[in-house]
């Protein structure tokens, strides 16, 4: 590491660090958000966002106690194991809102004449194929981890900055998935059937899946390693969040930092980057015009955060 994580801050961080600014934000924003919805939502958000707070809080106080760079870790590792929680916890406020996938598909359907996400999968069976795309959607989660363990190792200076504009990113795009209800593929065709999906047919559902939240998995072809992984990780999935891809949307902002950090770090991420923007349709968690949304929205928001977070970093300094 390029330095002693128990060494001692000299000059103590009294207040919440940037990326805790962030999250801060966030839960002001989604706290008026549930004040509008107070006779739907459900007591679980509210109750987790104290919990959150106070953990948030409890680092902060441990942080004051014993103000090293290990308590200070701590603290930027929690908020970005957060990024776990507030995904689905986005359910709990766009489910209230009228469903869109059926103009997502039609979108599809024009453009290339077929569903994508269908017959990527038919032109690509088996085994090989499904592990290959899966271990590409598996590699986002080991992208976002390396953003935060490469400065640590190489340019610490960066730690700061790079985790403070990925938070802000993933809190943009939820941001939008607050307000717009797209569930994919995977859950969208599961409940209007394969019948329609061939014939080009897709209908409105309106709030079918305030309802029925659950994905039932394809076991058509057996799991491997990485597609037994990926289940794993959509167990707590929601029908929320398909356009734009936060997945693409994000991998792209994580490339854009990956080459801040190193041009190698680059290098490696680039074809791990090409098989995730792939794997997002073949295994069906979005439709191709999802991708483009990702790619379309990755660059305006990643300026954004970069603005939001060198002034936070400002100030804090």
């Amino acid at each position: 590491m390029d330095i002693n994580i128990l060494s001692r801050h000299d000059n103590v961080i009294k207040g919440p660090l940037p990326i805790e600014w962030i999250m801060l934000a966030y839960c002001l924003i989604t706290f008026i958000l549930a004040a509008f919805l107070w006779n739907n939502i459900e007591a679980a958000p509210i109750l987790n966002r104290l919990y959150i707070l106070t953990g948030t809080a409890v680092l902060w106080g441990l942080y004051r106690y014993l103000p090293c760079q290990l308590t200070y870790l701590l603290r930027i590792l929690f908020q970005i194991l957060l990024l776990g929680y507030w995904y689905p916890d986005i359910y709990y406020f766009a489910k209230f809102m009228p469903n869109t996938d059926h103009l997502f598909a039609s979108v599809d359907q024009f453009v290339f004449g077929c569903q994508p996400a269908v017959m990527f999968r038919q032109i690509l069976p088996g085994l090989f194929w499904k592990e290959l795309f899966n271990m590409g959607y598996f590699s986002y989660y080991l992208m976002i981890l390396c953003v935060f363990i490469w400065p640590l190792f190489h340019h610490y200076r960066l730690l700061d900055y790079s985790t403070c504009v990925m938070v802000c990113s993933f809190m943009l795009f939820y941001f939008i998935f607050l307000l717009l209800q797209s569930a994919g593929p995977q859950f969208y065709f599961q409940h209007i059937g394969s019948q329609l999906v061939s014939e080009g047919k897709f209908p409105a559902i309106g709030d079918w899946f305030c309802y029925h939240p659950q994905l039932i998995h394809d076991h058509s072809t057996p799991n491997g390693l990485f597609s037994s992984l990926v289940e794993i990780m959509q167990q707590g999935e929601k029908p929320i969040a398909a356009f734009p891809s936060s997945h693409v949307g994000l991998s792209t902002i994580i490339l854009i930092l990956a080459r801040k950090m190193s041009h190698r770090l680059f290098w490696i991420f680039v074809p791990f980057y090409c098989i995730l923007c792939l794997s997002t349709v073949y295994i069906g968690a979005h439709y191709a015009i999802d991708v483009l949304g990702g790619w379309l929205f990755a660059i305006p928001i990643y300026h954004l955060s970069s603005c939001i977070s060198s002034r936070i970093l400002t100030k804090q300094s």
